[in-house]
Order: structure tokens, then sequence, then C-alpha cells
């Protein structure tokens, strides 16, 4: 990645958290300052989908970029604070991830990151290759052709499972790492928002023991401020995992990665995987994701290794699914119900009660809980 010698300066249109926001028009000015060789064919346009970040896409004559600016807000919240120190941990996961870097090997044609081309941390903002406009894995999976789409997805589960597997294994332990993803800023943000909110989410939907489920999940929550044990992405769901072909999957959105737990990533994607299946637009669909899961916690585990033992044994797995719970919870009755798929339900409807009495499930006995498998 390249670094500017001057980017700890102020930089023209660009401002920092204490002064006035990146802007539309500020973009164009903002590369052809920092990108010299690129030329831009037209006006940005904002990539939609994003609650963290601002992103816009930027033609140009050879290529198209991606640049991301982290406000010291929640994006589509401006009234929520949040550390944008979180675009400086995206970055160091983009070059960690890059060509002839340490963790290079994890990666190749079929899992890789975005490759990162620019930062500023003083906005912060950084520019990325731009993956094209390739469908998430939602909408991948509803707009798929149905033949054979059960054995597609199982094979991307087979691609990820074993990318996820490997970055854990060959982080674990790994004090540089430790130190250099330190994102405690977004883990405490997390614990607020999620964790900690459990018991009020519960309570919204009727559950007697709420009280009793929320300090399970702010036990999990204060755990996950602690030391960890390996590199996690941290933000595994459906919008981050790009289904570039057939054959190669692009991970997007790494804010949240953090060196923490497992169960951080599998527990978050088979969570993801568990509301994506119980939503499906048919049975066909239903069926597909089943296969990925399978395929995914099974690549997974084997390739963990060595390390499996110690990284994925029963105590993570149980926390893994008060970690589904909550999950579950944030997503049917909490703050993150908007633009997902169940938007728009009531705390009554069907589809939002399941989801409330599976996550229910997970965290009184999350050591018989189903959706990581067992």
């Amino acid at each position: 990645m390249r670094r500017n010698s001057d980017e700890g300066r102020h930089r023209g249109p660009v401002s920092d958290a204490g002064h006035e926001p990146m802007k539309d028009a500020h973009v164009v000015p903002y590369l052809r300052e920092r990108l010299p060789a690129f030329s831009p064919t037209g006006e940005p346009r904002r990539v939609p989908g994003g609650n963290l970040n601002v992103v816009w896409r930027v033609p140009g004559a050879e290529r198209s970029l991606i640049v991301k600016y982290a406000p010291p807000y929640i994006a589509a919240d401006p009234d929520t604070p949040l550390d944008p120190s979180r675009l400086l941990i995206e970055a160091r996961c983009l070059r960690a991830l890059g060509q002839g870097e340490r963790l290079n090997d994890l990666t190749g044609a079929a899992v890789r990151p975005p490759k990162a081309i620019d930062l500023n941390p003083d906005v912060p903002m950084v520019v990325m290759e731009d993956i094209g406009p390739v469908p998430s894995f939602g909408r991948w999976l509803r707009e798929a052709d149905a033949k054979a789409l059960e054995k597609r997805a199982a094979a991307q589960g087979r691609r990820l499972g074993a990318f996820l597997g490997r970055l854990h294994a060959a982080t674990c332990d790994d004090d540089r790492c430790a130190d250099a993803f330190n994102n405690r800023p977004m883990q405490e943000t997390r614990h607020a928002v999620q964790y900690q909110g459990v018991a009020d989410m519960l309570r919204k939907a009727g559950v007697g023991d709420a009280d009793v489920l929320g300090r399970r999940a702010e036990t999990l929550g204060r755990s996950l401020l602690g030391p960890g044990r390996c590199l996690t992405m941290g933000d595994l769901w459906p919008p981050s995992v790009l289904i570039a072909s057939s054959t190669r999957l692009r991970i997007i959105d790494w804010e949240l990665a953090h060196y923490g737990r497992p169960l951080q990533d599998v527990a978050h994607w088979c969570a993801h995987l568990w509301m994506q299946r119980q939503r499906a637009p048919s049975e066909a669909v239903a069926r597909a994701v089943a296969a990925h899961r399978n395929a995914f916690l099974e690549a997974y585990e084997e390739a963990l290794g060595d390390t499996k033992d110690s990284l994925w044994d029963p105590a993570e797995r149980r926390d893994a699914a008060i970690h589904v719970g909550a999950e579950l919870l944030v997503r049917a009755v909490g703050p993150f119900q908007a633009g997902y798929v169940y938007a728009g339900l009531d705390v009554e409807h069907s589809a939002v009660r399941t989801a409330v009495a599976t996550a229910v499930e997970h965290l009184r006995a999350p050591a018989a809980a189903d959706v990581l498998g067992r």
C-alpha cells in the first residue's frame, strides 16, 4: 500500500474528525491529488448498503476505484459517535493479506480481500481495488440459476471455510498480530450495542427470563474485550462476501477486524446463514444455504489443523452459540433490523417470533444449540 510522505498533514478539501466531513464533491479532487496517475472519467457514485462508512465508486480511464471514508460517527446515524480508526484496521488487513506481505499465502485467486491502493490515516480514507458490480452472497443465492445451486453453494462454503480456518490458524497466538490488529474501540461498541442490549431486546419480544439471558450475553461481550487468540474478520455476513465468479470470492469491509476469538467469525456467519435459510424465497435456496453451511464448517475445522483443539474447543463452541443468539436478536428485533431480512416486520410476525425463539434456545442451552451444526 502506498503511503505519501506528507500524509500527516491536512490535505485540501479533505478534513479530519474535527472539521467538515468528506463530501461527494471532494472525492475527485482528492484522488487527483493522492493518485495523479488515475484519470477519473465521471462523477463518484455512492455505493449503497453501508452503514458505518461512506463509500464511493469512481470510474476511471483504465479502472474504477473504491474510496472509503470513515467519519467519527456511524455514517447511517450521525448522532452515534464511532471511532474512525476502524478504517486503519481495515487498511492493515488489506495490506497484510496483499501481495508480498506476511499473510498473503492465505489468499489466492479463489478467496481474497480487495487490493489496497492508498491510505490517508488523517482523514481517514482508504482507496482500494474495485471488485466490480458483482453480487453479494445473499443476492447471488436469490438470482443464481436454480440448476446445480446446491452444489455451487457448497463449493463456495468450502472456499470460505478453508480461508477462514487458515486465517485463524496462521495467526493463532501471534503477538505481532495481536498488537497490529487490536481493535478495542469497535469491540467496545459491539459490546454496548449488541451484547448489553440482549436483555432489552428479549423484553421487547416478551421473553420472561430476559434478565438472566441478557447477563449471559453481557458476560460473553465482556470476555471478548480481553486478549484474543487469532485475527478475525469481524463482520462476516452476506454483504461482505462477494461472488466474483463461480470460483472466486472477495471478502470486503474489514473495519471490524480484531485480534479476537474464532466465534466472532464462525458464529456470525452461521447466524446469518440461518437467517438466509429461514427467509429463503424457495426450497431450492434453503437447501443451498444448508449445503453451504455444512461445507463451510467442515472445511473450517479441517483448515484449523493442529490448532483445532485449542481454537475451536467445546467452550468456544458454547460461547459461539451465545453469539448466535445475540446476532439473531439484533437483526430481528434490535437496532440492525432495518435493511435486512426482517426489515419492516413487527415483533408478532411469525418469522420474527421464530428467530427470537431460536435465539432464546441458543442463549438458554448453548451447549445443545444446533445453528452451528451440532
